[in-house]
């Protein structure tokens, strides 16, 4: 079987419209800037990420460790049996989000423009 014009012409405008959708669709993702430590269902604190530091936050598990280093933050110790808050890593993007579910506890990153999350759609 041999491909003629109009088969190879197909194919080049479908690989035209998938490289063009990929051009316009994905953005760089947007600065951050803060993070937000949510603690049950209040704010406990609203932190720069240019600003080294740890903080200590209670939940009804114990505590879990913040820590915020070279533009990122990280879940760095957490009471939970299976460590899935740790496993998040550095958070450096606007929208990313590391949650302790056994104390309750919500880190996220935020940054001056909402950015697409899949997982709010």
């Amino acid at each position: 079987m041999m491909m003629t014009r109009a088969d190879a012409l197909v194919i080049l405008l479908c690989s035209l419209l998938v490289a063009g959708s990929y051009a316009w669709l994905w953005t760089p993702a947007a600065p951050a800037t803060q993070v937000r430590v949510v603690a049950g269902d209040r704010e406990v604190a609203r932190l720069p990420l240019d600003q080294p530091r740890q903080l200590e936050v209670a939940g009804p598990a114990g505590i879990t460790l913040v820590e915020i280093r070279d533009g990122a933050v990280r879940c760095a110790a957490s009471p939970g049996s299976q460590g899935i808050c740790q496993q998040a890593g550095w958070l450096r993007q606007a929208g990313d989000m590391a949650v302790s579910l056994p104390n309750r506890i919500i880190i996220e990153v935020l940054g001056d423009e909402w950015v697409f999350d899949s997982v709010n759609y």
